[in-house]
This record gives structure tokens, sequence and C-alpha cells, in this order.
């Protein structure tokens, strides 16, 4: 299992490099000048010149690509915002958890709802509570995310008054109608992974053996076949979470959220591209993380993972000693 950890961990150094390369890349090529952004249209051209010298944006494409390369996974410093000259990634540290927050009760009630609305559908394929569910669920899929979050907004913030319409002024209060907003793609998919898992499971012999041994069925469902069908549930939160983390930069803007969705446009649109090329290294790392640790949750819940980690270090073990 530690060796398996160690290569996971170093598969993310090719894959940040990936993206770096990518994203500062894309930031070279964009059409537009940084320093006429920067500057305003007032500048001179002397005034221009000069702020391209100081940002580096006079050398040589290689030149700054190495130049930051190093900087990143050398110094590991993100550099500074041009916009602020604040540095990248205190602002990170800042900005980060608000968004993890969002995405975290965004996640709890997509899957404290989409796992019932999923088993309630397989336990009654098709009948009219299968029906009702996949419907709800393809409603969620084809929702746009801001069409609903005006609405709500329109609903629970300027007609009952219960929920604040934008901000964090209020703490957790403050992430219902963002993540209400957000929770539908995810929602939809946790019902309809968990719909296909269980329909797989519940047809195996063990549950039927179950079931003629007489346990209950509440205990079947959920003590043996929803366990059982965790392992692509697991699959799709971890999927979620990172789509949700580096995708609620719309959420963010429109419910004025300082996390990471509303810098990182921000600064796209301020041709701030330190900022943007930092945010995006930095959220790739963060998806990589994550998908390692679902990977390692997949040994905690279903014991013949573990016990093949286990028995191919018996097995080197054995290879070793002969």
């Amino acid at each position: 299992m530690g060796r398996y950890i160690i290569k996971r961990l170093l598969w993310m150094i090719p894959i940040a490099l990936g993206v770096a390369i990518l994203v500062f890349t894309l930031m070279t090529f964009t059409p537009g000048d940084p320093a006429q952004t920067l500057l305003g249209a007032t500048a001179t051209e002397e005034d221009l010149n000069a702020k391209r010298e100081e940002l580096g944006l006079n050398d040589p494409y290689f030149v700054r690509l190495f130049d930051y390369l190093g900087d990143v996974f050398i110094r590991f410093d993100l550099g500074n915002s041009w916009i602020t000259s604040v540095s990248i990634i205190d602002t990170i540290k800042i900005r980060m958890p608000r968004t993890v927050i969002l995405t975290v009760v965004t996640l709890i009630i997509a899957f404290g709802l989409g796992i019932p609305l999923g088993v309630l559908a397989a336990t009654h394929q098709n009948k009219w509570q299968d029906s009702v569910s996949m419907v709800l669920a393809m409603i969620g899929v084809a929702i746009p995310n801001f069409w609903l979050a005006l609405l709500l907004v329109v609903a629970f913030s300027v007609k009952l008054r219960w929920l604040p319409a934008m901000g964090i002024e209020m703490g957790l209060i403050s992430y219902i109608l963002p993540a209400l907003s957000n929770c539908t793609g995810a929602l939809a998919n946790c019902a309809r992974q968990t719909r296909s898992s269980m329909l797989d499971v519940i047809r195996a012999d063990y549950i039927t053996t179950a079931r003629s041994k007489g346990v209950p069925e509440r205990s079947v469902i959920y003590k043996h076949a929803l366990k059982n069908a965790l392992i692509p549930i697991i699959t799709a939160a971890g999927t979620a979470f990172g789509r949700l983390l580096g995708g609620a930069m719309i959420i963010e803007t429109i419910f004025d959220i300082p996390g990471m969705g509303t810098y990182i446009i921000g600064s796209l649109n301020n041709r701030d591209y330190p900022v943007v090329q930092g945010g995006t290294i930095f959220l790739a790392i963060v998806f990589s993380i994550l998908m390692l640790l679902v990977d390692l949750l997949y040994a905690a819940v279903d014991p013949r993972i573990k016990a093949q980690y286990a028995s191919s270090k018996k097995r080197k073990k054995v290879k070793a000693n002969a």
C-alpha cells in the first residue's frame, strides 16, 4: 500500500507539470496586451514598453516558460498578482477554504438525496418510483445552474427573505442557496450511478441467500447490497468533488462568494495571468490528491481490494526470499 501511495504521488509531478505548461502557453498566446490592460488606455508607448519589460513579457516564450516552471516546481512560488502585488499562495490560503465549504455542502446535499433516490429506483425497478426518480434525475442534469440560482434568489431572498442573496457574512447559512444551485448535476449523476450499481448487486447470489435466511429487507438493502455497491458511488463522489471544486466559478460569481472561482474569473478578465496560472495548477494538484484518497477509500470499503494489496505484498516477499 505504501509503495502504491508513493507511486501515485510521483505521478502527480508530470500531471502538475503538464497543466502548468498548458496553462502558461494558453495565457501567453491569448490575444491582448496585459500591459495595456494594467495601465489603461491613456498609457504612452514608453510606459507600455516599460511595463512589459517589468513583467518579463518581452522575453522569448521558452525563457519565460522555464523561468516560470523553475519558480513553481523548484522554489514553490506561484508568484504575485500583477494587479494587487499580493502573493498568490497567501490569497489561495484565504479563498480556498470558502470554495471547499461550498463544495462540501453541495456534496452533502447531492449525495444525501441522490443515494436514497437511487436505492428507491433500484428496489422498485420498472415501477412508478423508478420512473419518477429517473425523471427527476434527468431534470437535474438539464437544469442550468445559473438559471436555478437566479430562481432561488428571487424565491428565497427577494420574496420570502429567508436566506441571504449574496456574500458569506451569515456563515454556513450563506452557502445554502449556492449549494442548492450547484448540486443538481451531482445529485442526478449520483442517483443514476446508485441505481445502476444497486441493480447489479441485488441480483447477486449472496443477496438471494440473505433473503432466503429471513434477513429483513431493509438490512438486505442497506447493510449488504448498498455496502457492496459503494465503490462506483465513491468514484462518482470523488469526481464530483473535483469537478465542483474547479467548476464553482459561475455560482461563486452569482452569489458573490470570495472563493477560488471569483478569484480566477476576476483575474482572467483583468488579464492577471499569474493568478490564473497559479490557481489552475493548485486546483490540479488538489484534484490529483483527491483521486488518490478515493482509491484509498476503496480498500476501506471493500476488503477484497485490501486483500489484493496484501497478497501482492506477500508475493513480492516470497520472490525476494526465493
